[in-house]
């Protein structure tokens, strides 16, 4: 049973965060109490901790604990809990950013925690830091192309149709080349000339420079798209796939919003990718992704390993962390372990 452990909880808003024992956490019907190993700082809790960035659950009340995705082990298990053991490795996400509620007992910047058993994957033996870098990217990448455009499970398209990612250099952008490309769909893709050679070993048949003047014309003689992605989400590559899609019109997907004027016959697929499977709307892709593809991406390594820094220091570092992350200091992602 657990008994007291630590957390890095913000104290009040716009205070910076405070490492302290907190009550042990114990799971309820259909839960899980998981020993977090290691967790990624995503730009979203930075820009949370650091800006006031609003809107979310955990930041509707304090005490707060951010962080809604890690890697550890099964510590406890609560009743009617099937398919795990107390000691399997797992990656999981939690609601901590999309209930209120629940970001004391499901926040990630904490030792102990508790997850829901339907959000909860097998690892194996693959490293804690490989499995939270992978779930996020991909779940967001995957959620996006299968959940909201309707691009099919692994093995079930055709070549003949085409799928295009822009911004396709970046961690979601690389994985939704990957997905696309294990679906059997041509992929076509937008990223800079030095990335040429990883992105057709990633699966893309033609590789555009997106900075190229004649992007758009170079894009259109390629298609036409069943599917379109923007990984980067900017108001230019909104506005180049909105271009894309006329005369007829039609959507394309987007990791991020705005006020990007866009055609009439244009929608933008806009959503929290990597929050899809908290919904219980979206059960089946929930069961789907963590009983069946995310286990066996991870443990037949079918994609590419992410690369990371590793930061000392444990709890007491994710200030600092969020902090290089909010302001850009830092290259690809950054891991910590919460035990340390």
């Amino acid at each position: 049973m657990a008994s007291g452990h630590h957390a890095a909880l913000i104290p009040a808003a716009g205070k910076s965060l405070e490492v302290s024992g907190v009550a042990p956490n114990h799971p309820r019907q259909g839960e899980v109490l998981v020993r977090n190993h290691a967790v990624a700082i995503q730009p979203l809790d930075a820009k949370m901790l650091l800006s006031g960035y609003g809107g979310a659950g955990a930041m509707q009340s304090y005490p707060a604990l951010l962080g809604s995705s890690g890697a550890g082990v099964v510590e406890e298990l609560g009743e009617g809990v099937t398919g795990l053991a107390v000691g399997d490795r797992v990656v999981f996400d939690t609601k901590a950013l999309v209930d209120p509620k629940e970001n004391l007992r499901q926040g990630t910047w904490q030792q102990l925690l508790v997850v829901d058993s339907k959000t909860i994957a097998k690892i194996g033996n693959v490293a804690f830091e490989q499995a939270v870098l992978i779930d996020f990217p991909l779940q967001t990448a995957v959620a996006a192309l299968h959940l909201f455009l309707g691009a099919g499970e692994p093995g079930t398209g055709s070549e003949n149709d085409k799928v295009l990612i822009w911004g396709a250099g970046g961690a979601v952008g690389s994985y939704a080349v990957q997905y696309a490309k294990s679906v059997g769909y041509t992929v076509i893709v937008t990223a800079s000339p030095k990335d040429i050679e990883r992105q057709k070993q990633l699966g893309a048949s033609e590789v555009i420079d997106y900075k190229a003047a004649d992007v758009v014309d170079q894009l259109r003689t390629m298609g036409p798209y069943k599917y379109l992605f923007t990984g980067s989400g900017d108001s230019a590559s909104q506005k180049a796939l909105a271009s894309l899609l006329q005369p007829q019109g039609g959507e394309f997907a987007s990791v991020l919003g705005g006020d990007v004027e866009l055609p009439s016959n244009v929608e933008r697929v806009y959503h929290p990718f990597s929050q899809a499977a908290q919904r219980d709307e979206h059960g089946e892709f929930r069961a789907w992704w963590y009983r069946d593809y995310l286990p066996k991406v991870l443990q037949e390594g079918l994609v590419e390993p992410v690369k990371f820094t590793k930061r000392e220091g444990g709890l007491a570092a994710l200030q600092q962390a969020a902090a290089d992350v909010f302001e850009g200091k830092v290259r690809g992602k950054l891991i910590l372990n919460p035990q340390e």
